[in-house]
């Protein structure tokens, strides 16, 4: 009888798979604070171009925000 491996339908997560979600989260956040931070201080140095970057920040958060349903809700 040859030693074969059991299939088992359940992945088993390692150590390494539960410790990527928080990092790589954290890291997405990190880096939008740093871009808000950035636009924060454009629009406070020249504000002429303060309506301009709302408008695009609105913008671009409505676009995040469409993305986060399209992938979350097909998933249920």
């Amino acid at each position: 009888m040859s030693a074969t491996t059991p299939t088992d339908p359940q992945r088993h997560e390692t150590g390494w798979d539960r410790a990527v979600w928080p990092l790589l989260i954290f890291v997405l956040v990190l880096v939008m604070l740093i871009i808000a931070g950035g636009l924060l201080y454009v629009a406070v140095r020249h504000p002429a171009l303060a309506t301009p970057l709302q408008v695009a920040t609105g913008g671009v958060g409505l676009l995040a925000t469409l993305v986060t349903l399209m992938v979350t809700l097909p998933r249920r």
